[in-house]
């Protein structure tokens, strides 16, 4: 069944917004989903725009990492066609979050104080508050990771599932914003983990990023492929394993 897809009104999430530690209390008070938020607010909270999207359900668990994987996909799958002004609007999420994915929001994370609201399900407006959101974020770890040349195109967003700061350093670069560089940067570590039993650290997955930039600035890097990418990356960081390995020694 299709629906019309919905965006939180600018009233609602400014007011929302300004009083983030009522609409707290009131998610803690109304655990099983939003009805309350009309009378909150005292008006409809949303407005229908012209896409239509699939009808969806998220997932729900006590631990909410055995199901996060698939609730991620399931979102990516089901929004993708959007227009990229639509993924990038912080008042569709707020929708997506409140009325969609109320329950899923709150065990994604501990709910344990307001700023939970003010920093996650209520964000600034702006691309790094997008990709870090409470369920925007699943969208966006699935966009930047998606491969549909490989035989499995998930692979690297399995590997980014496990990998926070892997992600989290495409989210603080703006090198980040490149398809074939994200491709290219998570491919190298994954295989540097898996193939060298070289773990990347926070240090070095910040290295990686540094890496990246610095053939940004010699080369336009968003004209080379993953494939590119990946060996220019991988002759860097092989380097630094040598080095680690006969320090060790």
């Amino acid at each position: 069944m299709e629906i019309d897809i919905k965006m939180m009104t600018e009233e609602a999430y400014r007011t929302l917004k300004k009083n983030y530690e009522e609409v707290y209390k009131m998610i803690c008070d109304h655990p099983s989903d939003s009805s309350w938020l009309k009378d909150y607010l005292g008006f409809e909270p949303y407005e229908v725009k012209k896409y239509v999207i699939d009808d969806f359900e998220l997932k729900i668990a006590d631990d909410y990492k055995t199901v996060e994987f698939d609730n991620d996909i399931k979102l990516y799958e089901t929004l993708n066609k959007l227009p990229k002004y639509i993924l990038c609007n912080i008042r569709f999420w707020a929708w997506i979050t409140f009325k969609k994915a109320y329950k899923q929001a709150i065990a994604a994370i501990p709910f344990k104080s307001s700023a939970i609201i003010k920093n996650w399900w209520l964000p600034e407006n702006s691309r790094r508050d997008l990709m870090l959101g409470v369920i925007s974020r699943g969208y966006f770890k699935v966009d930047v990771s998606i491969d549909e040349n490989s035989k499995d195109k998930y692979e690297l967003t399995r590997y980014i599932m496990t990998n926070s700061e892997a992600y989290r350093n495409i989210v603080f670069r703006n090198i980040g914003m490149i398809k074939n560089v994200c491709l290219g940067i998570l491919q190298v570590e994954k295989d540097i983990e898996e193939n060298y039993n070289y773990s990347i650290t926070v240090d070095r997955a910040r290295e990686v990023m540094k890496d990246a930039s610095r053939i940004g600035s010699v080369m336009l890097i968003d004209t080379l492929s993953k494939e590119e990418i990946y060996d220019i990356l991988l002759g860097k960081i092989l380097k630094r394993v040598d080095v680690e390995a006969v320090s060790n020694d």
